[in-house]
């Protein structure tokens, strides 16, 4: 039975960091003496830390009159229990101990604090009672500009003169979300008074910028802004416009439809088409969800018209038509302006409209491994220039949203982004599609087209799968980002362009050089900035927090409960390979969440090739069949015993065996012990 000793603290200032110390050296030299760990249990809420956690015993605040329990992992080490508690129960006599250990405990934990306050993403402001400044971390430096070199020592109100750090430590009363500006960066702070012993002994300050939030309302207020514009526009163009939805129905017709058509709106809106044209375009359009462009119409009034009718698709699912059209004496006067600013409107909309789903510069990538810091980093020097960017990575990486990182961040954040999946495009299709072509270039270019080149003026084109690019393509490629001009398919006008490129692969560059399958010239002109982004499985410590952001973003979608995942699901996940990356891992979360109907995700929920490691399951199998060519049924200890053996052969300790078989390592030492396998 565990031994397991009452204690009460008869020192008078209980239990603070020096006192702290001395314990952890005294627990440390009992285990290595005993060869086992010892625990600290407190009464008021039976919480229980390793004695040898300097941290966690500060934070317990233990008080002089308090009880605490002590007791040991192990059933044979009571000699330990009743040292650790003596020791305890006593007055904790420096000459007891060994100065430099507890010095160096003391100052590891100092060091430690010091590196948790600069990893806080919010800048952290600590001052003494003197209002002077102690503790000045890295955000606080980045967020105001001013180095820690400057402010630690100083008055807080000397170094921000908008401080309101004297208050708290005037009155004693916190300051909860106060917006204030610092330089050009606009923050929100919390002020909060730090009390020991019934007195004010300092204030803590901690802050975070949120001038990136102010300017996202005023993006936001642009596009409402912009929706309005688009509204009036609507209205008052000479175009006929209708609007269908899914079903046929009318939902939208303009004043100039009335106009043209000779027919008012409440005798179509919120009818089928079905039974206003059953035979026409429109109706063409919505069953056969493909567009038709320039048909000629003659109406039975005598008016001649030109239609152009696309179905609407919305995240790649059928949602409606929408049908413009125009008299043909207008519509030949017009047609290559109205083509041009369509065009660029139509696009300039759909990337309006996403702006809100993406937050600023490189948010949106989750993790914090150093890994993904180092190129997140080369990234974000990256986007201070215009300088071309070749991100490596595989598949599932994130490479398009390190792309768009780059751009928002990026003095051409306000133009736009143009992508193209280089890969996806016939390669006879893609010079078109890049340059755009002039009418009657070739048959079927009934008008004229611009390219992703022309729409990309002025801000960005990300060359997704350039890899995958011809070489005949790579050429006119290389021409272009040289000379910074193009000219259209059947044109022989040269336009100049200003576009800063970002090119993805997950391929081998160097390798299709060397084989001739790219062109060395182009590979130089692409690879200035280079951006490597590693694979999930080298960042296996970001999946913790890659997991929680997809389930919330899941459950939020379908409109789910949130639900929680267990460690031990972790711990399979952590161990899987994931060769899709975090697309992989985004998928499988989905499927978990949509299947699972427990609050809590159990390994029960994982696909088989995650939670039930192979090798594991072979050596499993192996010990079932321990004696199985016999003509007696083994006994259950006999298999026990059997997969004792093979676990700890395999795995070599009692935590990993236990990990394997889903016990815990004090089980897996209690029966290695009970058949003699130690």
């Amino acid at each position: 039975m565990r031994k397991e000793i009452q204690v009460k603290i008869t020192y008078k200032k209980g239990i603070h960091t020096r006192v702290a110390a001395m314990i952890v050296q005294k627990c440390q030299d009992l285990m290595r003496k005993y060869q086992c760990k010892l625990f600290i249990k407190r009464d008021r809420d039976n919480s229980v830390i390793p004695g040898n956690s300097m941290l966690a015993l500060v934070s317990m605040k233990i008080v002089e009159g308090e009880t605490i329990h002590v007791f040991s992992d192990s059933d044979h080490t009571s000699e330990a229990v009743d040292e650790f508690s003596r020791f305890l129960g006593g007055a904790f006599l420096l000459e007891q101990c060994n100065l430099d250990e507890i010095d160096n405990i003391i100052q590891n934990n100092t060091l430690a604090s010091e590196k948790v306050f600069d990893s806080i993403v919010n800048g952290l402001i600590v001052v003494d009672h003197n209002n002077v400044i102690n503790v000045f971390n890295k955000a606080a430096e980045r967020i105001t500009g001013i180095g820690a070199k400057e402010a630690l020592g100083k008055e807080a109100n000397d170094i921000i003169d908008t401080s309101k750090l004297y208050e708290v430590l005037k009155t004693g009363r916190e300051q909860i979300a106060f917006k204030q500006k610092i330089g050009n960066s606009t923050i929100v702070t919390n002020r909060t008074p730090i009390i020991a012993d019934g007195k004010i002994i300092g204030a803590v300050a901690t802050f975070q910028d949120i001038s990136e939030l102010e300017n996202l309302s005023s993006e936001l207020r642009s596009v409402q802004d912009l929706q309005q514009r688009f509204q009036h526009i609507l209205e008052n163009v000479d175009d006929a416009i209708c609007m269908l939805d899914k079903h046929g129905t009318i939902t939208y017709v303009n004043p100039a439809y009335e106009r043209i058509m000779k027919i008012q709106q409440e005798e179509v809106v919120n009818k089928n088409i079905g039974e206003i044209s059953p035979a026409g375009i429109r109706m063409q359009v919505l069953k056969e969800k493909t567009p038709q462009f320039g048909r000629i119409i003659r109406k039975g009034n005598g008016t001649e018209i030109i239609a152009n009718v696309s179905p609407i698709i919305i995240d790649g699912e059928m949602n409606g038509v929408v049908s413009v059209s125009k008299e043909i004496t207008e519509i030949k006067r017009l047609a290559e302006k109205i083509e041009e600013l369509s065009a660029k409107t139509k696009y300039l909309q759909e990337e309006l409209s996403k702006k809100h789903e993406i937050n600023k510069s490189f948010d949106i990538i989750v993790g914090k491994s150093g890994v993904l810091l180092e190129a997140l980093a080369v990234a974000s020097k990256a986007s201070e220039t215009d300088a071309t960017v070749l991100i490596r990575g595989e598949s599932g990486t994130g490479k398009e949203l390190v792309a768009k990182g780059i751009h928002y961040a990026s003095n051409r954040k306000n133009k736009p982004f143009i992508r193209v999946n280089c890969s996806a495009i016939p390669h006879n299709l893609l010079e078109s599609e890049l340059f755009g072509y002039e009418k009657g270039a070739f048959t079927g270019a009934v008008k004229q087209k611009l390219g992703k080149f022309e729409l990309a003026d002025e801000g960005t084109i990300f060359l997704d799968e350039i890899g995958d690019m011809d070489k005949e393509m790579q050429a006119k490629l290389l021409r272009v980002l040289q000379e910074r001009e193009l000219e259209r398919v059947g044109g022989t006008k040269t336009i100049p362009i200003s576009v800063r490129v970002i090119a993805a692969t997950n391929r081998n560059l160097e390798e299709m050089v060397e084989q001739g399958a790219f062109r060395n010239d182009l590979y130089y002109r692409l690879n200035v900035i280079p951006v490597m982004l590693p694979p999930l499985r080298q960042r296996k410590g970001d999946i913790p927090i890659i997991v929680e952001h997809f389930i919330e973003k899941i459950c939020s979608k379908y409109g789910m409960q949130k639900k929680r995942i267990g460690k031990e699901v972790l711990s399979y996940m952590e161990a899987y390979g994931w060769p899709g990356n975090v697309r992989e891992l985004e998928n499988v979360i989905e499927r978990i969440l949509t299947l699972s109907r427990e609050e809590i995700i159990t390994v029960r929920d994982l696909p088989a090739y995650i939670g039930v490691d192979k090798e594991e399951k072979s050596f499993r199998e192996t010990a079932v069949a321990v004696k199985e060519e016999d003509d007696e049924i083994p006994t259950l200890e006999e298999v026990e015993k059997a997969l004792l053996a093979l676990a700890l052969k395999k795995h070599k300790s009692f935590h990993s065996a236990g990990k394997a078989l889903g016990i815990t390592h004090k089980t897996v030492a209690a029966k290695a012990r009970k058949y003699n396998l130690i």
